[in-house]
């Protein structure tokens, strides 16, 4: 579609409802997030070592990472929603600097881990860790996909993928509150990976379904 017919487009379909200010939809998403997260562990049940582990500082700062990696992600998808991103097209390069500062601490831990190699991880199928992360995404995230839509977003596949990037984010912080497994190549193959597997399937589903014009 080109500038002519984009712009036919919005005069024929008249004057819409303007959106909410993006800050309110970033707190309104974030609270029901944290909702839905506390009422996930406390369903599932908090690991036995929770008390131990919260006084663990790389514990603490790779839940205080992705947690700001899914934050962002989130601001990110909000403001792709609105044709000028908001003037801050750069908002959508923030989650990669998060991510990049938890794989470093991912790293760390691997340095201190006397666990399994990430071929040894591979090859154990705990499919239930993906299946989970999947499966506690779905909800948030179908209603992260349905607030971009209220919104007329160019960049398509970046919205889809920091939709998706936001909830399964979510959902790895999640999944290290209720799991007892704190070896690194199990987080980053079967924790990780299908984060990041997840969020490249968003963009895709963000190209199909967030098309408005």
């Amino acid at each position: 579609m080109n500038t002519d017919q984009l712009i036919d487009k919005l005069v024929a379909e008249g004057a819409q409802k303007p959106l909410p200010h993006p800050i309110k939809q970033i707190l309104f998403w974030t609270l029901g997030a944290l909702v839905y997260l506390a009422a996930f562990c406390l369903f599932v049940g908090f690991r036995d070592d929770i008390a131990v582990k919260l006084a663990d500082p790389l514990y603490i700062a790779e839940l205080i990472l992705m947690s700001l990696a899914a934050l962002s992600a989130a601001c990110a998808a909000v403001y792709l929603s609105r044709p000028d991103c908001g003037q801050m097209p750069w908002i959508k390069y923030v989650p990669f600097g998060f991510i990049i500062l938890w794989a470093v601490v991912a790293f760390l831990g691997f340095k201190n881990s006397g666990g399994l190699q990430i071929a040894d991880i591979a090859n154990q199928y705990k499919i239930d860790c993906p299946l989970t992360i999947f499966l506690f995404s779905l909800p948030p995230g179908i209603a992260m996909f349905l607030l971009i839509r209220k919104g007329a977003p160019m960049q398509l596949y970046w919205a889809g993928i920091m939709a998706a990037m936001s909830v399964t984010a979510f959902a790895y912080v999640g999944m290290r509150l209720v799991e007892m497994n704190d070896n690194p190549a199990h987080l980053i193959f079967w924790h990780a990976l299908p984060v990041m597997i997840m969020s490249i399937a968003g963009m895709l589903a963000g190209r199909y379904t967030l098309r408005w014009f």
